[in-house]
Formats: C-alpha cells, sequence, structure tokens
C-alpha cells in the first residue's frame, strides 16, 4: 500500500509528529508566517527551529526568511512554501 502524499510528506510521517510541530504545522498551513519569539508567546514553543526541522524531515517544504528587529537582532521567519505540485 503507498502512502498518500500531501505538498511532498506523507501522511504516515504526518503521523509521527510531535504534537508541537502539528500546531507550527496547523498555523502554517492557513499561510502565515511564524517565528521564533510569535511560537513562544502563542503557543509556548521555545523550540522552533527543532519543530521546523521536524516538518522538514517529514517532507514539508519549508522556507526561511531572515529579519532584523528594531534593535538589530536577526532571526528567522518561517512559511509553508504553497506551491502547486502535480506530483
Amino acid at each position: 500500500m503507498s502512502d498518500i502524499m500531501i505538498h511532498g510528506s506523507t501522511l504516515a510521517n504526518d503521523l509521527r509528529l510531535t504534537p508541537q510541530a502539528k500546531t507550527v504545522l496547523r498555523h502554517l498551513e492557513k499561510g502565515k508566517t511564524i517565528s521564533p519569539l510569535e511560537a513562544l508567546m502563542v503557543y509556548s514553543i521555545g523550540r522552533l527551529a527543532a519543530r521546523i526541522m521536524e516538518l522538514r524531515d517529514a517532507g514539508h517544504d519549508i522556507c526561511t526568511y531572515y529579519r532584523k528587529d528594531e534593535r538589530g537582532h536577526k532571526y528567522g521567519e518561517y512559511a509553508l512554501n504553497q506551491r502547486l505540485s502535480l506530483s
């Protein structure tokens, strides 16, 4: 039996995601971006980069945009790449 492909990921891989990674994925699937501060304040997720890596390992295509805050500190902001896949 073959796995169902969803944006390059498989349903089987998505079922193995941690609850925090599933929360981040739902957020990204709404077309929103997420930053480490937002993940911490809204979802109490302290290690966003680890959850993003988990999603990428499951096959999700996630883009990183590097930003600077008002004080010049760099941080990553993540978004789900919503390219149409015909595979």
